[in-house]
């Protein structure tokens, strides 16, 4: 009996002491260890900024920075220039008066109309052989007669054919691949001028010949 209580003392002392040897982790270590983690971060941080900021000392001193901010600045224009263009429905080639190319109150061209065309033509071919030729047409806001009634319903209509005969023409007189031609009919909606006058009426019925930016 003596024995075994001897046993247990010596147990009990063994496990006291190892438990003192081994203190379970405070209130105070935690934060300590928070603390110094928190430290090491801030630390990591100001290290890559200071490597960051060598990087770019090295490449101001070899002028790479300046070659890729010029590369970006290039980029910048170049799309800028595309959005705009596309947004304005191209780069205009010509605008030529609806007066001068067709008979009047039809989409049939004239003799002198056929001869504005084909220097248009000969232009597109030369400066714009793989562009997108984009050709609207435009009218004033003058109602049709009953006759005109008879073959286009609106100044919609009619400026739609005049753009479409346009397109054929240029097709028939170029070499160009004729997917690359789109016919808008815009009506009376995008005027230049007021239509409350016969001038402004004049230059509100006319033909917009664009090329659109290459696709990338």
């Amino acid at each position: 009996m003596r024995r075994f209580l001897l046993l247990v003392g010596l147990v009990g002392a063994l496990a006291a002491a190892g438990c003192a040897r081994t203190p379970l982790p405070t209130t105070s270590s935690s934060s300590r260890l928070d603390s110094l983690q928190s430290e090491n971060a801030t630390l990591r941080t100001r290290l890559r900024r200071v490597e960051d900021s060598l990087a770019l000392r090295k490449d101001v001193d070899t002028g790479q920075h300046y070659r890729d901010l010029r590369t970006l600045e290039d980029r910048l224009n170049r799309l800028t220039y595309e959005a705009r263009t596309l947004r304005d429905g191209g780069r205009t080639v010509r605008v030529l008066p609806a007066d001068s190319l067709f008979e009047l109150g039809t989409a049939t061209l004239t003799a002198a109309g056929e001869k504005r065309l084909r220097a248009v033509t000969a232009h597109l071919q030369a400066a714009y052989p793989r562009r997108t030729v984009w050709v609207e047409g435009h009218a004033d806001d003058t109602p049709l007669s009953e006759d005109l009634q008879k073959q286009f319903t609106s100044n919609w209509e009619l400026s739609a054919a005049r753009a479409t005969t346009v397109v054929r023409h240029l097709i028939e007189n170029s070499d160009v691949d004729p997917a690359q031609f789109v016919a808008v009919g815009y009506g009376a909606t995008d005027p230049v001028a007021s239509n409350k006058t016969a001038r402004g009426r004049r230059r509100n019925r006319r033909v917009r010949i664009a090329v659109l930016p290459p696709p990338r």
